[in-house]
C-alpha cells in the first residue's frame, strides 16, 4: 500500500514539473524560450532594456552562427587550388573573395493539449447458457446411448452486458515562428577575429548579456551543439574547385522587340499579365552575362525536440465507466530548429538556390505539422 501510495505521487509530480513546462499549451502565443530560461528585467541605472529569454536564445544563435561561419571562412580559404588560366597556372583561395553567405534562420514552437472524456452507461446482465449444434447440455444418465453421453456437456455460461458510450475531443495548437535571414559577404567574413569581436573566446565579456553580468539562456541545440560548419565547409569547396559544374551559354541580350515579341507570344497562349511578368523576370538571369548554375554550397541543420504529456484517471463501476479508452487530458511541444547556409557567387542564380532549399524547408515543416495535429 506503501508502494503504491509513493509511485502515485511520484507520477503527480512528474506530470506536475511537465504541465509546468507546457502551461498554457495551445490556448496562448508559445514562447522560443524553455521554463528555465530567465527574462532579464532591465536596468534604469546603467540605461540597459529588458531583454526576455527568447531574446537571449536568438541572439545567442546568430552569434553562434556567425562566429563559425567566419571561422570556417578563414579555415577555407588557408588552402589554395591552383588554376589554369591559358597557358599559365595561378593559385587562389578556396572561397572567392566575390562570394556571399545568405543565411536561414527558422525557430519554429508549436503547442498543443488536448481533451477527450469519454463515459460509458453500462447495464449487467445474468449470464447466459449456451450450448453448440450436436452438443447436450446437462449430465449422461445410464439409459443414454453411448453416443448421446459421449456428445453432453456441463452447462457453458457466458457473461454478458450492454454499454452506451458518450465522448468528446476539444483540441487547441498554437504555432510560433522566428525567422531571421542574415547575408555575409566572404570578404567581411575574412576580416580577423581582433580582441573587441564578439567571437573571440579569450574575451567573454565581448557578448553584451555577459557584460552586465547576465548568463544568456542557452536552451537551444543550435547553441550547444557541434554545427560542423568548418568541416563542411572546407570540404564541399575542395570538392567543388576541383570538379566545377559546366556554366551554360547564355542567351544573347534582349532587345526592347524581343522583348514585345515574347510578352505577345505568351499573352497569346493565355497567360495572364502578372504570370507573363513572373516568367519573363524568370527568364531575365539566362539573358546576356552567364546565366549558368553556380557552384553554390548548400547546409541545413534541423533540429526537432517533441516534449509531450497525457493524464488518464479512469474509473470502472457497476453502472458506469469512465476514461477507459483514450488519453482524459494531453499536452504537448514540439521545437523545430531549423539553419539552411548558402554560399555561393553574390548574384540572382544564388540566391535562387537559397530560396528552393527555404521553399522545401517551409513544405516539410508544414507537412510535419498537418500529421502532427492532435
Amino acid at each position: 500500500m506503501v508502494k503504491i501510495m509513493l509511485s502515485t505521487r511520484m507520477f503527480l509530480l512528474a506530470m506536475m514539473v511537465v504541465s509546468s513546462g507546457l502551461a498554457g499549451c495551445g490556448l496562448a502565443v508559445p514562447q522560443i524560450k524553455e521554463f528555465w530560461d530567465q527574462d532579464y528585467p532591465g536596468d534604469i541605472a546603467t540605461n540597459t532594456p529588458p531583454v526576455s529569454g527568447t531574446a537571449q536564445i536568438e541572439f545567442e544563435i546568430k552569434k553562434r552562427i556567425y562566429c563559425d561561419l567566419r571561422r570556417a571562412v578563414q579555415t577555407a580559404n588557408q588552402y589554395s587550388v591552383k588554376e589554369i588560366d591559358g597557358n599559365k597556372t595561378k593559385s587562389s583561395s578556396l572561397i572567392p573573395s566575390d562570394w556571399g553567405a545568405q543565411v536561414s534562420l527558422t525557430l519554429e514552437v508549436d503547442e498543443s493539449s488536448t481533451l477527450n472524456p469519454g463515459v460509458s452507461l453500462n447495464t449487467p446482465m445474468h449470464n447466459a447458457t449456451v450450448n453448440f449444434a450436436g452438443e447436450y447440455l446437462g449430465q449422461a444418465s445410464p439409459l443414454t446411448s453411448a453416443a448421446t453421453s459421449a456428445a453432453t456437456y456441463s452447462f457453458l455460461s457466458v457473461p454478458q452486458s450492454y454499454a452506451f458510450a458518450l465522448g468528446g475531443k476539444l483540441s487547441s495548437t498554437a504555432t510560433r515562428i522566428d525567422k531571421f535571414d542574415p547575408y555575409y559577404s566572404v570578404a567581411e567574413l575574412m576580416t580577423p577575429i581582433g580582441p573587441k569581436s564578439v567571437c573571440n573566446d579569450a574575451f567573454p565579456e565581448n557578448d553584451p548579456f555577459v557584460a552586465i553580468g547576465v548568463l544568456p539562456a542557452s536552451s537551444s541545440p543550435l547553441i550547444k551543439s557541434d554545427l560542423g560548419i568548418t568541416e563542411w565547409l572546407v570540404g564541399a569547396m575542395f570538392t567543388n574547385r576541383h570538379i566545377p559544374s559546366v556554366q551554360q551559354t547564355p542567351l544573347p541580350p534582349p532587345t526592347p522587340t524581343s522583348l514585345r515579341d515574347e510578352r505577345a507570344k505568351l499573352l497569346k497562349q493565355g497567360y495572364s499579365p502578372g504570370e507573363i511578368t513572373q516568367i519573363m523576370a524568370s527568364n531575365a538571369p539566362k539573358r546576356g552575362g552567364g546565366g549558368g548554375k553556380p557552384d553554390t554550397v548548400t547546409l541545413e541543420i534541423k533540429f526537432v525536440i517533441v516534449t509531450n504529456g497525457d493524464v488518464t484517471p479512469t474509473w470502472r463501476l457497476v453502472r458506469v465507466s469512465g476514461n477507459t479508452a483514450a488519453p482524459f487530458f494531453g499536452i504537448g511541444r514540439t521545437r523545430i530548429h531549423d539553419l539552411i547556409v548558402t554560399i555561393g557567387p553574390s548574384g540572382v542564380a544564388t540566391a535562387n538556390t537559397h530560396l528552393a532549399s527555404q521553399i522545401g524547408n517551409a513544405v516539410s515543416i508544414g507537412n510535419r505539422s498537418v500529421l502532427a495535429a492532435p
